[in-house]
Formats: structure tokens, C-alpha cells, sequence
């Protein structure tokens, strides 16, 4: 049974190698079918037949697979009334890596964590954990954060885990994932564009702000002011208002939207721009 199986799906995958878009719709929902049904299975099947290098079709059609389920996810994923940021940033690793899995970024930040774990116990102020945030992130793990978003893998928050250098962006979700690990109040806010951690102890009255663009550089809300003033802006407390999570997801696939435009990828940006609406709506 399972070697029958396995002769349908490599006719399949003949069929849409060799397909010049006709029956390309039909193809795919037929590909789709087999991987909900066992995708292991389709996953050893191409691997056998595909030796050396995946053809381009195959590539392709099961990318917008996995693109167009991606759709739904992420639609219930916006449906929640307080959506959960670590699931939305997987998803979204999900479009340019389909095969990444949630313990591809659970895992890491579990053990990211657990490594801040005695450093974090015994701090006592704000400044004392913005320090060893950075102390953490920067000089020891050695993440890099990029000036400006080359390509599109570098706003891939599994990536960041992995490979250690990614967007502002990206750095600045790792703050949250592992200050909500210790509970601790921490919250991105969008100074006018530039994206800053805001850590916040209510009961000591102490706030302040990390650039994690500058390597986790500590400012306080007048370097804040100051930066705004420099820019020619009147301030808006409104700056100063946490992001919520819905809010970064949607900027993330704005800035993918950003890097797409450039080197005009339609067939990636008509999913990229149907998940915005999504996320909007």
C-alpha cells in the first residue's frame, strides 16, 4: 500500500514539475491533500526522487502550500483578543522557512533564559536588568543587529535564534519572549520609527528605554525627548504607548513588504500583502 502511495505521489510530483500552469491548481490541492494526510511520508518521497536539487515548480507549489495555510493561521491567530507574540513571530519564521517547527524558537529561548536565569534572580533595579539584557544578548551570545533590512531572511525571528544577527525589530522581540519568561514588565514602544524596549517598575516609580539597535544602549525618557526634538517632532505621549503584540506581527510584515517591493517578488508579496489585511482586519 504504502509503495502504491508512494508511486502516486511521485507521478504527482512529476506532473507539476513538468506542468505550464494549465491544471497547476488542480496539482497543488492535490499535494496539499497528501502532506495533511502524511507529510513525512511527501517529505521522503521528494527527497528520493529530487536527489540533488528540488526543481523550481516543485519548490514553488509547495511553498504557496504552505503559504496559503499560513492564511488561516495567521487569521486565527489575529482572532484572539490578546494574541501571543512568541506564536505569531513562528508563523511568520514559517514563510521563509517552511519547515520550521515552534521548538525551533522555543527551544532556544528556553535555554536563553535559563542561561539569564542567576543573573536575573539577583538584580534589584531596572538598570541592573537592562544591563544584563544586553551584557547577555550583545557580548556574550553575540547577536548582531542589523542597520537595515538586506533581505527579507533577516527578519526571520527563527533565523535571529539560529544565526544570531537579524533586524531591530526582531532583537527587540527577543527582550519580550525573555522578559515574559521572569514576568517582567517590558514592552516595545515606536518612538516616531525607531523601535525601543521600555522596561517599567511601577512600584519604584523607574522606567526606561533600550535601543536595541545600539547594542542595548539605556536611555531615559529625556534622551527620549531629546532624540524626538532632534527630529524636528513635537512629542506625543502617544510614543510612549506598548505595542501590542498584533501591532508588531503587522509591522514585521510590513518591513518584509518593504524588502520585497525592492527587488519586486510579486508572487511572494501577494501573500505577504493578503497577511497584512488579515492582520488589519
Amino acid at each position: 500500500m504504502e509503495k502504491t502511495n508512494n508511486s502516486r505521489l511521485r507521478a504527482l510530483l512529476q506532473l507539476i514539475k513538468a506542468e505550464d500552469d494549465t491544471y497547476g491548481p488542480v496539482l497543488k490541492r492535490e499535494l496539499a491533500a497528501a502532506i495533511k494526510e502524511n507529510p513525512s511520508q511527501v517529505q521522503t518521497v521528494i527527497e528520493e526522487e529530487f536527489k540533488e536539487q528540488t526543481p523550481l515548480p516543485v519548490l514553488h507549489t509547495l511553498e504557496e502550500i504552505c503559504w496559503e495555510d499560513l492564511s488561516k493561521q495567521l487569521a486565527r491567530f489575529s482572532a484572539k483578543i490578546n494574541p501571543d507574540l512568541e506564536e505569531g513571530l513562528i508563523l511568520l519564521s514559517k514563510f521563509i522557512y517552511p519547515s520550521i517547527t515552534r521548538k525551533d524558537v522555543t527551544s532556544p529561548l528556553d535555554e536563553l533564559a535559563k542561561q539569564m536565569r542567576p543573573y536575573l534572580l539577583n538584580a534589584t533595579t531596572q538598570a541592573e536588568i537592562a544591563a544584563i539584557f544586553s551584557r547577555q544578548f550583545f557580548r556574550i551570545n553575540q547577536f548582531h543587529p542589523l542597520q537595515a533590512n538586506l533581505d527579507i531572511k533577516d527578519i526571520s525571528f527563527a533565523r535571529l535564534l539560529r544565526k544570531k544577527k537579524g533586524s531591530s525589530l526582531c532583537l527587540a522581540c527577543l527582550y519580550i519572549l525573555i522578559g515574559q519568561r521572569y514576568g517582567l514588565d517590558i514592552n516595545l514602544v515606536d518612538l516616531a520609527g525607531r523601535i525601543l524596549i521600555h522596561l517599567q517598575d511601577f512600584a519604584h516609580q523607574e522606567t526606561l528605554f533600550i535601543d536595541p539597535l545600539d547594542n542595548g544602549k539605556i536611555l531615559s525618557q529625556a534622551d527620549c525627548r531629546i532624540y524626538i526634538e532632534s527630529r524636528q517632532i513635537e512629542w506625543n505621549d502617544d510614543f510612549l504607548r506598548p505595542l501590542p503584540s498584533r501591532h508588531i506581527i503587522r509591522r514585521m510584515i510590513a518591513n518584509m513588504i518593504y524588502v520585497l517591493n525592492k527587488v519586486h517578488d510579486e508572487r511572494r508579496l501577494k501573500f505577504l500583502r493578503e497577511y497584512l489585511e488579515i492582520i488589519k482586519n
